[in-house]
């Protein structure tokens, strides 16, 4: 093989994907008519496809997959076109992945993880139908696949299909007890069931085959949170950031409980690493403007709520928040106003309620106080708030 006609296919398709990264056809095209005049055979082209996957060149890899696929015969250009649809997914691809997966099940009808995997672009995409039909296809055909079975699971999950996709999740585990991703996705579904007990044993089934698992270690800590087991919760905060120090979400929730425990500047730290990671979120600019605020530090509080408002006009928690603030500094008109806002958009919202009847009695206003209390009360008998 000329290794100078080799560094030149790799160089240009490089520069194809500088060229537009968005619409890779064009890198496709050109690596099967360079290969096809230069005698590079699709087995190479795997080879070159493996390499760049080794240096996270995704796309290019996606290229010479694809290349590959066109370029080759029977059961390799079927699994090439099937790889062709992961990469292009992966890549952000959607539509590209639909196509690999359709040429693939064009020339393999029973291929089940193509029709799995399209089954997932078609619920990323909003086509239930047709992604409950790949489903369906795929367990006739192979009624104990661990990975559809899971992925259907999935599928009714964010359906809000709870009694589906528990009926699912219980069948990938009857299959394969050590499904850890399974054992994660069944824990949050029992959490939303109100069945905490049963989410603890699977998230620690979990960490006991992964103990590196992120999604669990954040999710089992939102769990020990809401429990009050606030030491242990930290601990699993703190193991997501050892192995993700960019996940935002830890960084902002550890920053919660570490407010809540009183550890302003820890807490703080951890709220503008969550900004610096996205400085646009107004979950963040809000509950680190209840920060400032607990501490009296109103002024950084109101820029906080201000930017989250900003960021989302209908922010209830930071409409109440910074109703609070103002109510505190005797601004009453206008505390008034956010209380009223945050009504607007949330009627029954528990703590605009509550709010706003604490607001209301300290105006002595007694009777709008009472019943702006009862409807705090009568969504949550036992609200809690700080």
């Amino acid at each position: 093989m000329d290794f100078d006609i080799i560094d030149k296919l790799v160089l240009d398709v490089v520069e194809c994907v500088k060229t537009d990264e968005n619409d890779l056809n064009a890198g496709v095209d050109f690596a099967v008519e360079f290969s096809g005049k230069n005698g590079i055979t699709s087995d190479y082209l795997l080879k070159l496809a493996k390499l760049c996957d080794s240096k996270k060149m995704f796309e290019e890899e996606y290229i010479f997959m694809k290349a590959c696929a066109t370029l080759t015969e029977g059961t390799m250009r079927v699994e090439a076109y099937f790889l062709s649809g992961v990469l292009a997914y992966f890549i952000g691809q959607k539509l590209q992945a639909l196509q690999e997966f359709e040429e693939v099940l064009r020339l393999d009808p029973e291929h089940v993880n193509a029709l799995c995997n399209q089954g997932i672009v078609y619920t990323e995409l909003g086509q239930v139908a047709r992604a409950k039909n790949n489903y369906v296809r795929a367990l006739a055909l192979d009624p104990g696949n661990v990975s559809t079975h899971c992925n259907y699971g999935n599928f009714f999950y964010g359906l809000g299909k709870i009694g589906e996709a528990e009926k699912e999740f219980k069948k990938v585990l009857e299959l394969d007890p050590a499904h850890a991703n399974t054992h994660s996705n069944y824990a949050n579904l029992l959490l939303e069931l109100g069945r905490p007990e049963e989410a603890e044993a699977h998230y620690k089934k979990v960490l006991e085959l992964v103990p590196g698992h992120v999604a669990t270690h954040y999710n089992y800590a939102g769990l020990l949170k809401e429990t009050g087991r606030q030491e242990e919760a930290e601990e699993h905060y703190r193991e997501v950031l050892k192995r993700s120090p960019g996940h935002t979400k830890t960084h902002c929730n550890y920053a919660n409980l570490l407010a809540d425990a009183g550890r302003f500047e820890e807490a703080s730290t951890h709220y503008r690493l969550a900004l610096r990671l996205d400085s646009n979120d107004a979950d963040t600019h809000c509950n680190y403007g209840q920060l400032f605020f607990n501490f009296g530090h109103y002024r950084e509080a109101e820029a906080h709520f201000k930017k989250a408002l900003e960021l989302d006009p209908c922010h209830v928690q930071a409409l109440c928040n910074y109703g609070n603030m103002l109510k505190k500094l005797g601004l009453f008109a206008r505390a008034e106003d956010k209380y009223r806002k945050a009504l607007a958009q949330d009627p029954d919202n528990v703590y605009a309620c509550y709010s706003y009847s604490m607001f209301l009695f300290k105006l002595e206003r007694v009777d709008e106080a009472k019943e702006h209390y009862s409807k705090a009360l009568a969504s949550d008998p036992f609200p809690v708030f700080i």
